[in-house]
Parts: C-alpha cells; structure tokens; sequence
C-alpha cells in the first residue's frame, strides 16, 4: 500500500516537471536569430536561390497580395497545385530585411520568418518571406554564409 502511494507521488513530480519544461520552453525558449537580423540589413546573394509563390486558396489563383505570398527558399520548389510561380534569383541580388513576420505557431521549433525585399524585385508585387530553415539559416546573423554575404 505505501509503494502506490510513493509510485503515483513520483509520477507526479515528473508530470509536473514535464510540463514546467514545455511551458518554460514556449514562453522563455530562445531564439537563434530573432535579435541578429534587424530591419534594414541588406545581404548579397552569392549563390543561386529560389523565389516560389503559393496561392492562399486554389479557389482563387490571382497573383496579388492578397491571394498570394512569395517566400525565398535555397532549393527550387517542386510544381504543387498552390505555386502560383516559381523562378531563379540570381546571383549578386540584394536582399534587405524589412522586419520580422508573424510565426504560424508560436512554438520554439518553427524557424523564425521575416519580410524582405529583394533588389531587382522578381515578387510580382507580393510580399516576400524568408523562414530561416531548410539550408537557409546559418552563421552569418543566422544566415546561411554559403547563399548570403555582406555587400
């Protein structure tokens, strides 16, 4: 009878403790690159990357910001349904950080996204995000230095 009463105690503390560390993970969690890229940073584009644009609904396949949003990616985008178009940036591009852009979830494990701009301006109007994940993050203010540089 005391051995239950100790087991369901121990089961206890380690919920407890597992949540303590989610919950402190969420809202204390740091981020790797929130505080490094700051708006009006520029960065040069020194090897090729990828400008893909999906629409919000395949109801409505208008390229405008409101139907649509352009992220920058390291790697070419297979053709989906959604990919209102795709195209190569080249090298030498410039790319300025315009300001940091709402996470879907607001959980440590999604990369950080910001707005950018990119100069000459291949978007076709639409608002550009660039997520720093999949071979785009890095060391150089949490970019990848093998695709972005300083000017």
């Amino acid at each position: 009878m005391q051995m239950k009463k100790f087991d369901y105690a121990i089961v206890e503390i380690i919920i407890a403790f597992t949540l303590f560390t989610v919950i402190s993970t969420i809202f204390c969690g740091p981020s790797c690159a929130s505080e490094e890229l700051q708006p009006g940073s520029r960065y040069k584009i020194v090897k090729p990357v990828y400008l893909a644009a999906e629409y919000y609904s395949l109801n409505n396949r208008q390229v405008s910001r409101e139907t649509a949003r352009a992220y920058l990616e390291s790697k070419q985008t297979y053709k989906k349904s959604r990919v209102a178009f795709q195209c190569k940036v080249p090298v030498g591009t410039i790319m300025t950080i315009v300001g940091q852009a709402p996470k879907v979830w607001h959980l440590p494990f999604f990369a950080d996204r910001y707005y950018v701009r990119i100069d000459p301006d291949l978007s076709q109007g639409l608002d550009v995000v660039l997520e720093l994940d999949r071979g785009v993050e890095g060391s150089l203010d949490g970019l990848n230095p093998e695709l972005f540089s300083r000017p």
